[in-house]
């Protein structure tokens, strides 16, 4: 046995000591002191564990602590089961009053600083070693743990003696902050600047472990204080809060909730990638039914802002990486991007390369993509698909160079599932190219009098289905909502201007009109060729003869129906 145990056994040889030998006490405190400060070991004394266990099997038993001995042996045994496989004391109402009773408990030698400090020591020990926000913690624990937090918040004057006092004791004087409400907080700021000297010393003094739950809090303390930090050095601190997060599986979902919110709130709140990329590898997908608890604990608006901010990052990825045009690509990438916040969801269909590359940035894009993508059978490897909900629109773009836009109304039956592999074989079983589609448009210029396809393609997601770019959302919430679009193949058209003026096609057909032409197969494909219409002639089966259009188009609709054709809702001309 070591010098110092020695001294430690004398001074609790006495079942009940007196003040009859005050001075020898003091003296062999200061021996101990001094030795410990020479061996640079901790305030808080080894316990024996045998002798731990005879105690607590003792007080289990009797519910009195006889000896300060015992009492002490106890308070340092606050979070052992007494026996193996029961519970032990914080986890027992009527046992944990029973140590702090001011009768038969730790109390009776709460006017003697120096032998009731040596309880108060080990019950300190325990405060820290017992985990209130474990997943296993019962409802009387923690109870119990709060009790005994607020019982040191009331009880540290009276370890304080007036002639001699150990290091520790000090220590929990002037750090009594860490028996409150919020016992991290004094000491967040520090460390956000690497300045951890304080808590070593807080540490080693109160016998801290590095598994307690204090240094775990400690990470949300630093988190909550930079939240209130101005938005620039806020998010200079973004890294590394994500970093102290990374490891602590405990704390990273309360600690991720503050850092999106308060990125939320800042003014310029624009895209963060690690902010991004961290609460995607840790939530999932913020869109995705099945990881809805996940994201439960943000604010709907953070979460949308975080949906936002990866979509954007899959249609730059799709046409930049998952194109075949690439980089030269841009155009599509950019045109989309300013539907982002109209998406409601977005999927995608991936050929073998996208699938099975080794490249890291592929498989850092399909962990981003989980839940969201399917296999794209074709012949071409390299090319993919982008499948968008756009309102009342199933809208689909193809990686691969020449493939026009597909449009499907989102209201009917789909044509394709998305849980399964999809073909792009038109018509074929479970294919993305239908023939029953309501928009096929391509991605050229100069075509039905547009100077650029962007501007075909934003008149028709405007006119047909109420849909606009992201900088017109506030003027969409002010407009009744959009009536389901029909079936039939919609045309990209002009509007009109402030001016009254019609599109340049609408001029054509109006010359046509004018000009008394009758009806003819060639005045018909005349017309179609301008308005890019789909025809379906089945007058060689007896049938009728369609137009596939809507009634809209006041120029259009005067000549057909001067042709005799009659309109059939969500049908199209016929006669």
């Amino acid at each position: 046995m070591s010098t110092l145990s020695n001294l430690q056994r004398l001074l609790e040889k006495s079942e009940k000591p007196t003040s009859s030998f005050p001075d020898a006490i003091e003296q062999l405190e200061k021996i101990i002191e001094s030795l410990k400060s020479h061996n640079q070991g901790s305030s808080f004394s080894d316990v024996q564990r045998d002798h731990q266990k005879i105690a607590l099997t003792t007080f289990w038993e009797q519910e009195r602590l006889e000896t300060l001995k015992e009492a002490r042996l106890v308070s340092f045994g606050m979070c052992i089961p007494h026996r193996h496989g029961g519970t032990c004391i914080l986890e027992d109402r009527k046992k944990f009053q029973a140590v702090l009773d001011s009768a038969s408990g730790i109390e009776q030698w709460i006017s003697e600083p120096r032998w009731y400090r040596r309880c108060y020591q080990g019950l300190v020990r325990s405060y820290f070693e017992y985990d209130p926000q474990a997943a296993e913690t019962p409802s009387i624990g923690k109870k119990n743990w709060s009790d005994l937090r607020d019982y040191l918040s009331a009880r540290v004057d009276f370890i304080t003696d007036t002639k001699n006092n150990p290091s520790w004791v000090e220590t929990a004087t002037t750090n009594r902050e860490v028996f409150g409400e919020s016992p991290c907080s004094p000491y967040a700021a520090n460390m956000l600047v690497g300045e951890t000297a304080k808590v070593d010393a807080l540490c080693e003094q109160l016998g801290v472990l590095k598994s307690s739950w204090f240094l775990k809090e400690l990470v949300l303390a630093q988190i909550i204080q930079a939240t209130k930090f101005s938005d620039e050095r806020f998010e200079r601190l973004i890294p590394q809060l994500l970093n102290l997060l990374s490891d602590n599986l405990v704390l990273r979902d309360r600690g991720l909730i503050h850092l999106l919110d308060r990125y939320a709130r800042s003014p310029s709140s624009g895209i963060n990638e690690p902010l991004r990329n961290s609460s995607v590898d840790w939530w999932g997908n913020p869109w995705l039914p099945s990881n809805e608890s996940r994201w439960g604990g943000v604010k709907p608006a953070t979460r949308e802002m975080i949906a936002d901010w990866l979509k954007r990052e899959f249609i730059e990825s799709f046409f930049s990486k998952l194109a075949q045009d690439g980089v030269g690509d841009k155009r599509r990438a950019n045109f989309w991007l300013r539907y982002v916040k109209s998406m409601s969801n977005v999927q995608f269909a991936l050929g073998a390369h996208a699938l099975y590359s080794r490249d890291k940035d592929f498989e850092v894009l399909r962990r981003k993509m989980e839940g969201l993508y399917t296999t794209l059978m074709t012949n071409d490897r390299l090319n993919n698909a982008f499948v968008m909900t756009i309102g009342n629109l199933i809208a689909v773009e193809f990686g691969g160079s020449g493939n026009a836009f597909y449009g499907y109304d989102k209201s009917g039956d789909l044509p394709f599932d998305m849980l399964r592999p999809v073909d792009t074989t038109v018509d074929a079983k479970n294919s993305l190219k239908r023939s029953d589609k309501i928009i096929w448009l391509k991605h050229k210029d100069g075509i039905h009098g547009w100077s650029k396809w962007e501007e075909m393609f934003a008149a028709t997601l405007k006119q047909h289905f109420n849909i606009l770019p992201d900088s017109s959302l506030k003027v969409r919430k002010a407009t009744v909502p959009p009536p389901a679009p029909s079936p039939q193949a919609v045309t990209p058209k002009r509007p009109e201007g402030e001016d009254g003026l019609q599109s340049p096609k609408d001029q054509a057909a109006q010359q046509l009109s004018n000009s008394g032409m009758r009806f003819s197969t060639d005045a018909l494909r005349a017309l179609a060729r301008e308005y890019s219409l789909e025809v379906d002639d089945h007058r060689d089966k007896n049938g009728n003869l369609w137009v596939r259009a809507d009634n809209e188009n006041r120029t259009l609709s005067h000549i057909l129906t001067s042709w005799g054709f009659k309109y059939k809702a969500l049908k199209g001309w016929w006669r």
